[in-house]
């Protein structure tokens, strides 16, 4: 229900007199980050993505001995149920990137214990739309404030919006 709810959020949005009917954008870290590839794949109306530290990717990369995003359905099981794996790919963040067809602003750390690097670059790597990439390499699962304000100011920028 979550990523229907999330959708939903974007309908209630469009009612609202406030919105000028063409910037509409998702922004999240974390599952808010999955929640912002799920809306940005499935919403037209979506503009824009900024997303950090993306989890719920690449679910399956643990059983080719790749470190896998939360939360790691698959560490530990030796012999994974054939129809968990197949449906785990409907909630794959890297599913849903694919289908991102707007612009988007990306940025993970390489200390990452939560959410990988191998499965933020496994989702980055399939968004087909611009994008930019912005590493902070001594980051884990958390904001540096250089990362938050360059963050800020992309999705300012994106709203045609003073940063």
């Amino acid at each position: 229900r979550i990523f229907t709810g999330a959708v939903r959020a974007i309908d209630y949005i469009a009612t609202l007199p406030e919105w000028n009917g063409g910037q509409l954008g998702v922004a999240g870290s974390s599952q808010g980050g999955m929640l912002s590839l799920v809306c940005a794949a499935l919403d037209k109306r979506v503009t824009f993505i900024g997303v950090v530290h993306d989890a719920m990717c690449d679910h399956t990369a643990s059983l080719k001995g790749k470190a896998c995003g939360w939360p790691h359905y698959f560490y530990g099981v030796n012999s994974p149920d054939p129809q968990k794996i197949k449906v785990s790919q409907y909630y794959d963040g890297v599913n849903f990137a694919r289908r991102v067809a707007c612009k988007g602003w990306y940025s993970f750390g390489y200390n990452d214990v939560v959410v990988p690097p191998t499965s933020s670059y496994a989702t980055y790597n399939v968004v087909s739309a611009p994008k930019v990439l912005s590493i902070y390499p001594e980051t884990g699962h958390f904001w540096v404030q250089e990362q938050w304000d360059e963050w800020q100011n992309w999705l300012l920028r994106q709203m045609n919006l003073k940063p």
